[in-house]
């Protein structure tokens, strides 16, 4: 069993624990007790952010700049991992089509790894962009940042491209990131008389020449210090320009976003006139002549930044100096250099002299920043003692040259020590604990042990770098902290290998120290270095410390788990030695082996030797022998590790207890293990499927696991079973698990074959791991699958050109049936079943408007064949074709393409004047004949026939010639002789002849028109009874003979000599008048006499032959049919009469049982054992009628205790009815049986036995199940019922589907229809759904029965479906477009399938749509089309909802997706007016909207047109529109003014525009003629006239005044006029008499002046 430990730790430390596991009153001491060190450290990964810094008072802006459109800018992040432990970081980042992060979302980082990623800002849009950038770190939840990008995209057409930029000047390496701006510059930092020069591009986006020019001089504080190259220039259209920019600054600067400006215009290049280019005087190209055009002035800023001073740097200190020091040692001094100037200054260092060796400087080379310091390191390092005198000296890029600008003497001398001591640094004295602190004069030696009782070394060198051999020795030595303490023996794990020796001039001595420690404590001893000559001694401590070898398992424990017995499981750990030195092991076979007892574990290697730095694989087999739980510590023994290395292995060891049983309808049969078994799966059809279930049980203590196989082959090999696609096409629903103990674990599999084969050698297999050799579960599976064999009797077929047979494009309602709708073409697809059984034909098509296949699901008998008519009926001119899928057997699929084109039927007459055909008026038996000719303008043959609407013709003895059906090829002609033959009267008449044409359509050719004056006679009476009639008495009955016609006739009765004696009419002659009644009376006076001369009468007639009249009675009946009455001009009437003449007077028990078929009931009795040990009885139950049934059964075992009671239970389960008379089936016609019989026998130990005599009645069934679903209305749908085949057997029933509610007949009834096969086909056992087809028009509920008979047994079952019909959301979608106030039909075809007239009203969710007629009649079962209209107001598109209401047939929704167009123009309006003047016109246009808008009317430029749109000015602005009722349009009208301020053509754009009625767009255009005069002006004498004139011009314009008569005087000779302002000008006339004249007002922009006339008067 294993424990799960949680670390946790609090904070960031190491932490340790022990953990031990005490078993209470344990008896074995190796298993009684388990102890563990625990150890660990708290840390989080931690990962750090590098890159520019992040603007924001939360640090979470990053600014990526302001940039153009289509460019981009990058910044490069690092991550790095600073921590602990390795560290995964997720990065987060919303897409955006602005921001892009070159980055996975998923970064792994080692420890002090390090990744770089870019953040780049490429704008698609103008304006602030933002985006969200997180990055946290996985399991740290101290490191989670949010970072806002930020970024600025702009669009212009004239722009600056600074992208290619780079800065000159100097940059430090840890300048902080800048975010790109569009117009700013940064010269950098520019030492005075340096000269830098930075290009970029001036762009030119627009469609024409730009011109550009910068300033003459720079504004301060550059001036002429910054110049540009070229200052001006023209780029052309989608063009760029080189700018170069050049800085030499001759004094100290210091610019921040200096505004520099270029002043932009657009031109236009004039031609040259001697077509070369213009040059100067001096040779140099001038620049072209050009016009700006007018309002395309602009001045486009640059920012400029730059920063410029005279380089400076000096040093803190005037030399350097060393003190003296010992060779092999070294020494720093510091300074620092400081840049009192304003920009950053470079410099480079260099040590000059013979020993420039000894030092090094750090750093040689660098940048100073402005104002700013620099700390520099010089490090004296001698190896020799010489003379160490040397040079420092600093130089600048930028400064002189890079001549040296700063030098300074360094100076240092070195001493020669006695010996050096080669050791390196240790921290061995910050790690010492201990109370007395360590005298800094002790060298530290640090030796460290793996593990104890071994030896380690330690070696250094001496060197004596004297020219004089020197002689040591090592010496122990007593500090004087340790002198109180008493000798612990801590010095004898140290020894001194080279105790004493000599060392020669200028070499090394190799000193060497041991360490044997024998605990793990750490130890330190005390040495002195004597060198006896010199005397010189050096004191040393020598710390020993004891490391615990890292080398273990990398696992602590393995768990087996639950094993079979017999079954080998194998693991493998390694044992792992992180250390530099080999280590040997041994594995104590006592930790994991019992004395006596089976051994289960088994380890190899059991010894070795772990290398340095590498592991060795050590492999644990676990092989249970007996059913218990295991538990091992092997104990590994590591040589020099004080304690051993403990793996824990554990095991359970269990056995199998399995069993497998199959559910069968007799019930379940078990299967035995090694043992063949077999499934017969039957025979079934390709695509069907069969499921059987298997109950895998599990006896055992705990789960197993399972597999089902299939074995395959002559060597049985096992397959695993794949998906139904391949043989044996067998699928399972859990190929391999678990099963649970004590537990029943279901194993369906299905069997559904996709092709014809058998089953025979397939053998399933159940496999259960029991150990080293399973336990199988074998069965051999048989049975298979054959196809239905079902041929079509063609697989396309082409309608070719075909008539278009209804105008509707959409069809509402479910179509007729076949014989209900025959106006189409059709064809009919013969379905042949070619097998020995029957099968089921259905298809998925739904019905088009232009196609119908016209089959239900419906059975095929074995060889016989299936007529499927196939419908077509084309709604436009257009092409057809469409794919027909037919299902067999509910799986099989097959197809069937069909084609064709529509096209109109056009059969008429020749000539137009053949529309009516007059017969004039013709007397009785007067013959009339007309002639028509037919011509057939159809592009395809028409077969037609000549009918009249409802025989009223033929009534009127109107025949033609051909009256049979005739065809007609394309462009033929037929002639149709009309014959007029009247024998009787006929009124005036006006009837229209038909063309009946194939498919039903008819085509109204002519009116035939006729009148006939005749004789008609009619009896009110074919025929008189008179019933029973005694012989010697006379019975009458009264008839009239009616005159109808226009003449009177003679009449006269004729009756058989027969019959003259026994019947009689009177009158039995006469006249009649023209409508005139002449009342008969006809009698039957039978005697003795008369009827025994009509008895000899017929014997004569019959001519020997035995008669049907009885010669000696007088019970004879007499029937005359031939009583005749004669007309003149007229055939003659016939009259029947009939009577009948009669005469005058003068020990077995019985168990009974009652239940519904198939329905299980139960009865009891009682069985005693008086004995007084246990009885186990095994019932015999046998069913004897009927024959070959086992209807009657009980347990097959009963345990009866000893001196008690057992109450035995039969069950009784008919499959057949009985019947009380044991009448026979109604449909099979076999005998029923009165009742169910059988017999129980019970033999008891005693010798003893009970028998029951067991008689059972099965009544009819009830309803067997009831199905709840819901159907949507006005869309066929097929509903499922599943049927199971209760017999081993084959059978087949008779189905009827009938309507229970709502009751049949009813209106409600009347809107549902079903449809189902009529028989169904079930194999044993089997089952399978039984599919019907409903169509609903209204919501509602609907209850229908499914009545399913056996043909074989007459059993049947009933099954009840209850369907809720709920409405339709959508019956079609109809697409529609048209430009906006356009009007755009589409036709809905509606069929009424009720035996009344039904209404539908039209509604819509959009004002712009409605119907037409709003409301539609449609009579009994027809049909008629309503048209959907759609006229949009506003540009737009969208879905609306349309729906058809009736009260009858109830909604029918269909989506609309429309699509408007926006309007084009309206009819242009022209204005015509002189310059100077105006004119005005009304505009008018259509309002269509329903409610009232509110228009809103504005003048704009016309589109291409550069003429000013000012002269049209409008008289109001606004204008109100009525709202349109009925669909009709209201005209509305707006004045526009024309008042042109140029001479010529003139166009503007009108908008006219208001919510909810649209736009209008009209062309103005106005042509602006010369001035025309005007006046003219009265003025008196001597008084002042006032003449008004207007400057139509749009700009100040002078303009000259004269008059042309002196007596007519101006104030002045001219005046300027502000544009379009009028002024008044003041005329003076002075004359003795009345005069005429002119004032004429002119400029220089018309050649016609302005004249006004004058009229001056006394």
């Amino acid at each position: 069993r294993c424990r799960a430990v949680k670390f946790t730790p609090a904070n960031l430390a190491s932490f340790s624990a022990v953990l031990e596991a005490v078993v209470p009153q344990g008896t074995d001491p190796r298993s009684n007790y388990l102890s563990f060190e625990l150890r660990g450290d708290g840390a989080v990964p931690s990962v750090s952010l590098q890159g520019p810094r992040l603007f924001g008072d939360e640090g979470g802006e990053l600014l990526m700049g302001k940039l153009q459109l289509g460019r981009s800018n990058e910044v490069k992040m690092t991550l790095r991992n600073d921590g602990l432990l390795p560290a995964t970081v997720r990065i987060d980042h919303k897409r955006s089509s602005d921001f892009t992060v070159a980055c996975p979302s998923s970064v792994s980082l080692k420890k002090g790894e390090q990744r770089t990623f870019q953040v780049r800002f490429h704008p698609h849009q103008v304006g602030q962009v933002t985006s969200d950038l997180r990055i946290r770190t996985l399991g740290n939840p101290f490191e989670d940042v949010a970072i806002q990008l930020l970024g600025d995209g702009y669009s212009s057409e004239i722009c600056w491209d600074l992208s290619e930029v780079r800065r000159p000047g100097l940059f430090l390496a840890n300048e902080e990131y800048v975010p790109p701006a569009a117009d700013e510059l940064d010269l950098g930092e520019v030492a005075v008389g340096d000269e830098v020069s930075i290009s970029f591009q001036l762009t030119n986006g627009s469609k024409q020449p730009l011109r550009f020019e910068f300033p003459e001089e720079m504004p301060a504080p550059f001036g002429r210090s910054l110049q540009v190259e070229p200052r001006s220039g023209f780029i052309e259209p989608s063009s760029s320009m080189p700018i170069l920019l050049t800085f030499t600054p001759a004094e100290q600067i210091e610019a921040q976003k200096v505004e520099i400006g270029c002043k932009l215009v657009n031109v236009t290049f004039k031609e040259a006139a001697g077509g070369d280019s213009p040059s100067g005087g001096d040779g140099v190209p001038e620049e072209r002549q050009f016009d700006e055009v007018e309002g395309t002035a602009q001045e486009l800023p640059l920012m400029v930044s730059g920063v410029s001073d005279t380089p400076a740097i000096e040093a803190d200190c005037e030399d350097v100096h060393f003190l003296p020091t010992a060779m092999y040692c070294s020494k720093v001094y510091r300074f620092a250099v400081k840049n009192p100037s304003g920009i950053a200054v470079p410099f480079d260092w260099r040590i000059q002299g013979k020993y420039a060796s000894a030092y090094t400087l750090s750093p040689m080379s660098g940048i100073v920043p402005a104002g700013g310091d620099k700390e520099i390191e010089v490090h004296f390092s001698p190896v020799e003692v010489e003379n160490f005198d040397c040079t420092l000296s600093l130089s600048s890029a930028i400064m002189d040259g890079g001549k040296p600008v700063l030098k300074m003497p360094m100076s240092g001398s070195a001493l020669r020590p006695w010996c050096h001591i080669e050791l390196p640094a240790s921290d061995y004295r910050s790690r010492r604990q201990s109370d007395v602190p360590l005298d800094p004069k002790y060298h530290i030696v640090e030796i460290v042990s793996l593990g104890t009782h071994v030896k380690n070394t330690k070696r250094f060198y001496v060197m004596n770098p004297t020219a004089e051999p020197v002689d040591f020795i090592w010496q122990r030595e007593v500090p004087m902290f340790n002198q109180n303490r008493p000798d612990t023996g801590d010095d004898e794990p140290f020894k001194c290998l080279t105790k004493k020796g000599t060392i020669l001039p200028n070499k090394k001595f190799e000193m060497n120290f041991e360490f044997s420690p024998q605990s793990s404590k750490t130890k330190e001893s005390f040495w002195s270095f004597v060198l006896l000559g010199p005397k010189v001694e050096e004191h040393f401590l020598i710390a020993g410390i004891v490391e615990e070898p890292r080398i273990g398992m990398d696992r602590p424990c393995i768990n087996f788990g639950e094993r079979l017995l017999q079954g080998l499981a194998s693991e493998t750990v390694h044992l792992v030695n992180k250390e530099h030195i080999p280590f040997s092991f041994v594995i104590d076979p006592a930790s994991f082996q019992e004395e006596g007892e089976l051994q289960a574990l088994s380890i190899s290697p059991m010894s070795g030797v772990v290398g340095p730095d590498s592991s060795i694989t050590v492999t644990v087999n676990f092989k249970p022998l007996e059913e218990r739980p295991f538990n091992f510590n092997v104990a590994c023994n590591i040589k020099r590790k004080k304690e051993p290395v403990v793996l824990n292995v554990k095991g359970i060891g269990y056995k199998i207890h399995a069993s497998l049983a199959i559910e069968e309808p007799g019930g379940r049969r078990i299967i035995n293990s090694g043992v063949m078994e077999t499934l017969d799966m039957g025979m079934l059809q390709v695509h069907e499927q069969r499921d059987v279930t298997l109950f895998l049980r599990n006896d055992s203590k705990r789960n197993f696991n399972f597999r089902v196989q299939m074995l395959v082959g002559a060597n049985r090999r096992p397959k695993p079973i794949g998906a139904f696609e391949k043989p044996p096409y067998l699928a399972i629903s859990n190929m391999q698990g678990v099963a649970e103990h004590h537990e029943e674990t279901p194993i369906e599999f299905k069997y559904a074959p996709r092709d014809a084969h058998m089953l025979e050698g397939s053998i399933l297999q159940v496999a259960i791991p029991a150990g080293p050799v399973e336990e199988t579960f074998n069965i051999a599976l048989t049975g298979g699958a054959k196809r239905s064999r079902v041929e079509f009797s063609f697989l396309s077929h082409d309608f070719g050109p075909c008539f278009i047979a209804r105008g509707g494009a959409t069809m509402a309602g479910e179509p007729f049936a076949p014989s209900e709708d025959m106006r189409y073409e059709r064809i009919e697809l013969i379905a042949t079943n070619r097998d020995d059984s029957d099968c089921l034909i259905s298809t998925p098509f739904q019905r088009e408007p232009w196609l119908d296949v016209q089959l239900n699901a419906a059975m095929i008998e074995a060889g016989s064949s299936l007529r499927i008519p196939i419908v077509f009926s084309p709604r436009e001119v257009c092409e057809y074709m469409q794919r027909i899928e037919f299902v067999v057997n509910d799986f099989t699929r097959m197809h069937v393409d069909v084609r064709g084109r529509g096209c109109p039927l056009k059969l008429e007459l020749t000539e137009s004047d053949m529309q009516n055909v007059d017969f004039g008026v013709t007397k009785g038996n007067e013959h009339v004949t007309r002639q028509v000719r037919l011509v057939n303008r159809s592009p395809r043959p028409v077969t037609f026939e000549l009918a009249d609407e409802k025989g009223e013709l033929a009534e009127r003895s109107v025949s033609w010639s051909p009256a049979h059906p005739i065809t007609l090829r394309p462009r033929q002609t037929a002639d149709v002789d009309l014959k007029f033959s009247p024998t009787y009267r006929i009124a005036p008449f006006r009837l229209p002849l038909l063309a009946k044409c194939e498919h039903g359509v008819e085509v109204r050719l002519l009116h035939v028109v006729g009148t006939c004056h005749a004789i008609e006679m009619r009896l009110s009476e074919h025929s008189v009874f008179f019933g029973d009639v005694v012989v010697g008495s006379q019975a009458t009955r009264a008839v009239r003979l009616h005159n109808f016609g226009d003449l009177g006739a003679k009449f006269k009765f004729e009756i058989g000599a027969k019959y003259s004696k026994i019947f009689s009419v009177s009158p039995s002659e006469g006249f009649v008048r023209p409508q005139e009644d002449i009342p008969l009376t006809v009698a039957f006076h039978p005697t003795y006499e008369r009827i025994q001369e009509f008895k000899r009468a017929e014997k004569s007639a019959k001519r020997g032959k035995v008669a049907a009249l009885d010669g000696a009675g007088l019970n004879i009946g007499i029937t005359a049919r031939d009583i005749r009455c004669i007309l003149d001009g007229h055939a003659p009437l016939m009259l029947e009469a009939s009577g009948k003449c009669v005469s005058q007077p003068g020990e077995t028990k019985n168990l009974e049982f009652t239940t519904e078929v198939r329905t299980k009931t139960t009865n009891n009795f009682v069985i005693n054992n008086p004995t007084e040990q246990d009885w186990k009885l095994s019932p015999q139950v046998a069913t004897q009628e009927p024959a070959g049934a086992n209807y009657f059964s009980c347990d097959k075992e009963i345990v009866v205790p000893a001196g008690k009671q057992e109450t035995v239970t039969v069950w009784y389960l008919p499959l057949t009815m009985t019947s009380e008379d044991g009448a026979n089936s109604p449909t099979s016609g076999k005998p029923r049986s009165e009742k169910h019989r059988g017999t129980l026998f019970v033999g008891t130990p005693d010798g003893a036995a009970v028998c029951y005599e067991l008689e059972g009645e099965a009544l009819p069934p009830k309803v067997g199940s009831r199905i709840e679903a819901s159907v949507p209305c006005k869309k066929k749908h097929t509903q499922a019922v599943p049927v199971r085949n209760w017999l081993h057997e084959r059978q087949r029933f008779n189905v009827t589907v009938e309507l229970v509610e709502p009751e049949p007949g009813t209106a409600q009834a009347q809107g549902i229809s079903l449809q189902g096969v009529g028989t169904l086909d079930l194999p044993p056992a089997l089952e399978r759904e039984y599919r019907f087809s409903v169509y609903a028009y209204h919501e509602g509920q609907a209850l229908v029965r499914v009545n399913l008979t056996s043909q074989e047994t007459g059993e049947f079952m009933t099954i009840e479906v209850q369907l809720s019909f709920y409405a339709a959301e959508s019956l079609a979608t109809i697409n529609l477009e048209a430009a906006c106030r356009q009007l755009t039909r589409h036709k809905i075809a509606v069929a009424n399938p009720l035996m009344q007239t039904a209404r539908f009203t039209g509604t819509a969710s959009e004002s712009f749509f409605r119907f037409s007629p709003e409301t539609l009649e449609v009579g009994p079962r027809s049909e008629k089309t309503i048209e959907l209209l759609f006229r949009p107001l506003e540009e737009g598109e969208g879905e609306a909802e349309v729906m058809l209401k009736s009260e009858e047939l109830g909604t029918y929704p269909y989506t609309v997706s429309w699509r408007a167009a926006p309007a084009g123009l309206e009819r242009a309006l022209v204005l015509k007016a002189p310059l100077g003047g105006s004119v005005v016109e009304n505009f008018k246009f259509m309002h269509y909207a329903k409610e009232s808008v509110s228009y809103h009317a504005q003048v704009e430029a016309a589109p291409g047109h550069k003429g000013p749109s000012l002269d049209f000015l409008l008289e109001s602005s606004e204008v109100t529109a009525p709202a349109c009722t009925n669909g009709d349009p209201h005209p509305v009208e707006l004045a526009v003014r024309f008042q042109p301020s140029m001479l010529g053509e003139c166009r503007a754009l009108l908008v006219i525009s208001g919510a909810g009625g649209g736009e209008y767009k009209a062309l103005l255009t106005g042509f602006a003629q010369p001035p025309q005069p005007q006046g003219p002006i009265t003025i008196g004498n001597g008084k002042q006239g006032i003449v008004e004139f207007r400057n139509p011009f749009d700009k100040p314009t002078d303009f000259s005044l004269q008059v042309d008569n002196p007596s007519f005087m101006v104030p002045m000779r001219t005046q300027r006029i502000d544009p379009q302002k009028a002024v008044q000008i003041s005329v003076n006339f002075k004359s003795e008499r009345p005069q005429g004249g002119r004032l004429i007002i002119s400029c220089d922009k018309v050649s016609t002046p302005w004249i006004f006339f004058l009229k001056g008067e006394l």
